[in-house]
């Protein structure tokens, strides 16, 4: 028999094998499918369940809010609070007050708790852990959220989040509602997701300053993190040496390893993220998700300051420059002259190698229907914000507020 006809058959055979395997692989991903979609809808009629009940046992608890003695069946959690974080600052004892009240409405007796520092931030959420917390309640902005989340990775402690500060990215990717009364609502439901963290790998080993919940980049990236923190935090003296430094920043040809992939680049900054929006509230990775395990990378290749501008400005207004984003797992970032690395808004040494992953699902987070999430919550609570006056022993300072409403326990 002919060779060549030996080598057809075998190669038919081969295909049509293949062909089979295809149509059987295809059956149970199809059969899959199905199957997510109806437990999904499933998932979701529950979850309007929970918003329906939410609902009817806060009715009665605001109404009676004047007569409400501490109730035992109430679930405890730690808040913590920053009173010097966006609407924190203008009146923090006021805030705190509402925040308790809305808390206990939602069925939460919070352990009030200040944040005087990203450290006490971190000790606070540590010993959360080691007590074994179900909850903790951050009422800040992405700063204290990242800081207490950092500390509470792999443990069985959800994060539960009320957005009062400035530009409230992580709060506004997961869907959780910007007031209070109906981020406090959402948190009575206690609908969770696990979250994607990012981390920028030292040579000392990962830090808690180098684990990231929106964008860690390098070169330029760090300097718009440092300028965009003293806007935020009225620091003006700190924007002239920012500027300069801004000016002086040239491009680096550096190389890019996007998990198998290589890419040689010249360019002003690189950045990764785990959140679509960063900064003051840029929509950097449009189609970015905080639960799919993996990191959204752009090189800004070539481009110059004038487009790297344009590029922000267009950011700014819904509408970014067409760039390619990779996604990736781990990206590593090699420069033959050191250069700089944020993770958020902590700025580390410079470095020619920067090492940066994903760590899928390593914080469990009440969440909303967000537009980061790949199973988002349709039910999300959109209540009217009812602000009974708070007690007269609420009123006064920060820290009277804390030991009243800490009284007994």
């Amino acid at each position: 028999m002919d060779t060549s006809e030996d080598s057809t058959r075998t190669l038919d055979k081969s295909l049509r094998r293949s062909q089979r395997k295809h149509a059987e692989l295809l059956a149970k991903v199809e059969r899959t499918s199905a199957r997510l979609e109806r437990r999904t809808a499933k998932l979701h009629t529950l979850e309007s369940r929970i918003a329906d009940l939410e609902r009817r046992l806060s009715e009665p608890r605001r109404k009676h809010a004047d007569q409400q003695q501490e109730d035992a069946g109430l679930l405890r959690a730690r808040l913590v609070f920053n009173p010097s974080s966006g609407r924190g600052g203008e009146d923090g004892g006021e805030l705190l007050a509402e925040l308790i009240g809305a808390l206990r409405a939602h069925g939460i007796e919070p352990v009030v708790e200040v944040k005087t520092s990203g450290k006490a931030a971190r000790n606070i959420a540590r010993s959360a852990v080691d007590e074994g917390d179900e909850l903790i309640i951050v009422a800040a902005g992405d700063g204290t959220i990242g800081e207490v989340a950092a500390e509470l990775i792999g443990t069985s402690t959800t994060i539960g989040i009320v957005p009062i500060g400035t530009m409230n990215n992580v709060a506004r990717s997961l869907g959780v509602p910007l007031t209070i009364d109906d981020a406090c609502a959402l948190i009575g439901m206690g609908t969770t997701r696990h979250i994607d963290v990012g981390r920028v790998i030292s040579a000392n080993g990962p830090t808690p300053s180098e684990v990231f919940l929106e964008c860690a980049g390098v070169g330029l990236s760090s300097v718009l993190a440092a300028a965009g923190q003293s806007v935020e935090k009225h620091r003006w003296s700190h924007l002239p040496h920012l500027l300069k430094r801004f000016s002086e920043e040239r491009p680096n040809p550096m190389q890019v390893q996007i998990d198998d992939v290589t890419l040689e680049v010249h360019t002003h900054m690189v950045t990764v993220s785990n959140s679509p929006l960063v900064g003051n509230n840029l929509l950097v990775a449009p189609d970015g998700l905080m639960d799919d395990g993996l990191l959204d990378v752009q090189v800004y290749d070539g481009l110059g300051e004038a487009e790297l501008a344009r590029h922000f400005a267009s950011t700014s207004s819904g509408k970014p420059l067409d760039l390619p984003i990779y996604r990736a797992r781990r990206v590593c970032i090699r420069s033959e002259t050191p250069i700089a690395v944020n993770a958020d808004v902590s700025i580390g040494r410079p470095r020619r190698v920067i090492e940066i992953e994903a760590i899928p699902r390593a914080v469990s987070m009440i969440v909303g229907n967000g537009m980061a999430l790949r199973v988002p919550v349709a039910a999300v609570p959109r209540i009217e914000a009812l602000a009974p006056a708070p007690p007269p022993h609420l009123n006064g300072t920060d820290e009277a507020v804390v030991k009243d409403a800490n009284a007994g326990r």
